[in-house]
């Protein structure tokens, strides 16, 4: 279980830039794992049968792939 939100993501990534924007524009604080500067973070998405990027971890323990405002508005309660 993470503590807080863990948005694994790669370079030149337009999705995950939107990810990380909302986060900071909801003024949430959390971490980036990218896939492309960490083995370990590359095998935790293919671990998981991910092919994409982003994947955003709730501390919930919920994962969205993508971006998609509603979903995240929801888990973020917002």
């Amino acid at each position: 279980m993470v503590n807080k939100i863990v948005v694994y993501t790669k370079n030149a990534c337009a999705n995950c830039d939107q990810v990380k924007f909302a986060l900071g524009a909801a003024g949430v604080e959390y971490e980036t794992r990218n896939i492309e500067e960490n083995e370990e973070y590359a095998q935790w998405l293919a671990d998981k049968n991910y092919m994409s990027v982003p994947v955003t971890v709730f501390p919930s323990g919920k994962e969205l792939v993508g971006f998609e405002f509603g979903k995240f508005a929801r888990e973020l309660g917002k």
